[in-house]
């Protein structure tokens, strides 16, 4: 839905500080990432899951080949589409809607590494906890989980006078307006 003034008309557009003239805004794109008044991050998780995605094809022959080792293949996912899946991924608030999208992205793509399983002569699709056995790793939800605690010490460790530069310089981002 797009901004219009008839639908901000009792808000103002620009916030003046002095000389200073700032745009009030309501969504943008900072370092990467969606941030919004809403504080939704369903639309940053879907951003992160199409971008991931486009990883995952591109090293799909890769992740498929019998020539390739196990420990290889999960450690390109590790590397290659993991910091990808989940970058910015501290400053996330997970519901368990958000979790079920997160962990399905990962079981799609540990399937394609682990492939079927022989039972009697006949491949069957693994079960999710046969893939995390042999992941034998954290699933997504917990690894962003330890991510956000270290990223909680590093921001308790940082001195007092260092200035937290979150946003840029020329927005205030304003909570109290309605989003679109």
């Amino acid at each position: 839905m797009p901004v219009t003034k008839r639908s901000h008309i009792h808000y103002p557009h620009y916030l003046e500080v002095g000389s200073y003239k700032f745009e009030v805004i309501h969504r943008f794109i900072y370092l990467g990432s969606n941030v919004n008044c809403n504080i939704d991050i369903r639309e940053e998780i879907h951003k992160r899951i199409l971008a991931a995605n486009r990883c995952f094809h591109g090293l799909r022959k890769h992740l498929r080949s019998y020539l390739t080792s196990r420990n290889t293949k999960t450690l390109m996912y590790k590397v290659l589409i993991r910091p990808v899946f989940t970058y910015a991924s501290e400053t996330w608030t997970l519901s368990k809607a958000n979790e079920r999208r997160l962990c399905l992205f990962e079981r799609k793509v540990l399937r394609c590494i682990f492939g079927a399983k022989q039972e009697n002569g006949i491949g069957r699709k693994r079960y999710n906890h046969e893939l995390y056995e042999l992941f034998k790793d954290s699933d997504i939800v917990n690894y962003i989980k330890v991510k956000r605690l270290a990223w909680a010490g590093h921001l308790t460790r940082m001195s007092n006078e260092r200035p937290l530069n979150f946003w840029p310089r020329n927005y205030v981002f304003n909570f109290n307006t309605p989003c679109i």
